[in-house]
């Protein structure tokens, strides 16, 4: 549900993810959690030229019993025929896994997930249903007046999935509500705007489903940790069997992208790349300096870029790109246009910030990251960090005949008892929506205190290649992913101090030849001295006269 093809990787996830493995005070797994960061929406709706949408679509199409495909009235159709998955014209995968094959590995993940049959239907149906959304179709009545296409073919098996009448379905995507005192006005809207509304449809509908299959996971995984039944720091007491008592975080998060169109999502993937990078930098700082300073060696000449500078552009409040897109977002009437104009007003002389003529005539903005230069485009930012659904569709899913389709709803609009504010003194007053960036932004510090709060470790994955070949070494693209990691920045820190470390004993095995002589001495010498004090001081002095 949350992985697909990319230009680069046939099973890329396009969303992070925080897994947190747990265990006893005896070293017992016994659950695990897993907390989900950004899912790439925007893939719902378009896909790059080569790139496919969410692999369930493909798997469902290829890989369903002619039964099941007949019930969510798909059987006569393919992924040629779908806009949600034909826009690409891309619809297998370079990497010679079967679509079929994996549909029956999801099917029986679900099952030992316990997910229930008519759970696995619901989900079933709600993601057909998006399938055939995705070719409805809005006639213009007028400029200002557009209306469902009743002749679609498609729109009878998506109602019917998701438990609307077509009556209702387009009054929500159609026409909108106006309260002025105490009278309700109704007023149509374009085509346009409607279409846009189908596809906020979509996408905030998928996302609920991937947010409602990540919580039925979380359900059958997760262990209650001991800190939350003993008091804080608190070790006395047996915890029991099924408490978990300390974790492992493995953290799988995007990597840094940059590509010939970069928009708001790559901004936020980037965002979230400095932030960890420089936690990275301070994490290998701090070993460095603790080692330096356990030898008793000054450490002071090793500088470190710092890229705060880059993320205050980013997220600082009131002057960050996120600060003035959401302020944009807030106000009536805001464009891509009226936000771009903002940005260059008041972050153009940022040393982080670049906007050419020719990138002002195209409404576009460059940001100097820590692992290069990333051109970014402002179509689309308003709307997609507002990620809005209008208030007559999130009604209208709410009042569905399908129980399991207003469960998403209420995901949708906040309304479940999870998200209900703190406190109950009476009615609380509605809470403000984050946008998406306020969102990731919240996110980020959060995950960011995790790692504080444990000891790293750091995996690389470099691609050899981008032609998903064998044998074949590409050091350019080698070079651009260490760059990218952090990874070489992290050898120039080491190289500019002692990066040629050994333990005393190896360090006596390695050279000892050196200094036969003066160790031969020293061991008869009444006064003890280490070894490698006495084989050091042996070197120096053949090399002293070498300096002179």
């Amino acid at each position: 549900f949350g992985n697909a093809r990319t230009i680069r990787n046939d099973n890329s996830s396009r969303f992070g993810k925080f897994i947190e493995i747990r265990f006893t005070d005896t070293g017992t797994l016994v659950g695990a959690n897993i907390e989900t960061y950004l899912l790439e929406k925007v893939r719902l709706v378009t896909q790059a030229e080569g790139e496919r949408n969410y692999h369930i679509f493909y798997e469902i199409l290829q890989g369903m019993e002619e039964s099941d495909l007949e019930r969510y009235f798909i059987s006569d159709y393919n992924a040629e025929d779908f806009k949600m998955t034909n826009q690409s014209d891309t619809y297998d995968r370079r990497d010679g896994v079967s679509d079929y094959e994996t549909y029956q590995d999801l099917v029986q993940a679900m099952e030992t997930m316990g997910f229930a049959m008519k759970e696995q239907t619901d989900i079933m149906s709600v993601t057909c249903a998006l399938l055939h959304a995705s070719n409805l179709s809005i006639n213009s009545i007028t400029a200002d007046e557009g209306e469902i296409d009743r002749t679609n073919v498609h729109l009878e098996p998506a109602l019917s999935l998701l438990g609307l009448s077509a009556d209702a379905f387009n009054r929500a995507l159609c026409y909108f509500s106006i309260t002025a005192g105490r009278e309700k006005h109704t007023r149509s809207i374009s085509r346009e705007n409607a279409e846009k509304g189908l596809l906020a449809l979509i996408k905030a509908t998928y996302g609920a489903l991937f947010t409602y299959v990540v919580t039925r996971v979380n359900e059958s995984i997760t262990i209650e940790n001991a800190s939350s039944s003993t008091s804080s720091g608190s070790r006395r007491g047996n915890p029991s069997a099924n408490t978990a008592a300390a974790s492992i975080g493995v953290l799988d998060i995007f990597g840094f992208e940059s590509f010939m169109v970069n928009s708001f999502e790559q901004l936020c993937i980037n965002y979230c790349n400095e932030t960890l990078q420089q936690q990275f930098n301070m994490f290998v700082l701090k070993n460095e300096q603790a080692q330096y300073e356990q030898e008793g060696i000054q450490w002071s000449f090793i500088s470190f870029p710092d890229n705060q500078d880059a993320l205050d552009l980013i997220d600082k409040k009131g002057t960050g790109i996120l600060s003035i897109l959401d302020d944009q977002c807030r106000a009536p009437g805001a464009t891509d246009k009226t936000f771009i104009n903002g940005l260059y007003q008041t972050v153009s002389r940022h040393k982080r910030f670049e906007a050419d003529y020719r990138q002002i005539g195209g409404r576009k903005f460059s940001i100097i990251h820590y692992a290069g230069t990333v051109e970014y485009t402002s179509e689309g930012f308003v709307e997609k960090n507002r990620d809005d659904l209008p208030k007559e569709t999130t009604e209208l899913l709410l009042s569905s005949s399908n129980a399991f389709v207003k469960k998403l709803a209420e995901i949708i609009s906040g309304s479940s008892s999870s998200d209900s504010p703190k406190g109950g003194r009476g009615p609380s007053k509605p809470k403000t929506k984050l946008t998406v960036g306020g969102q990731f932004s919240q996110q980020l510090q959060e995950l960011r205190q995790k790692i504080d709060n444990t000891s790293p470790h750091y995996i690389r994955c470099l691609k050899p290649n981008d032609d998903l070949i064998p044998d074949h070494f590409d050091p350019l693209i080698v070079a651009d992913q260490l760059r990218c990691a952090g990874v070489i920045e992290a050898v120039r820190v080491s190289r500019v101090g002692y990066p040629q470390r050994y333990t005393h004993a190896k360090f006596l095995t390695r050279y000892r030849i050196l200094g036969q002589r003066e160790l031969k001495k020293a061991a008869k010498q009444s006064r003890r001295r280490k070894p490698v004090e006495v084989l050091v001081e042996a070197i120096a002095s053949q090399m002293d006269p070498l300096d002179s």
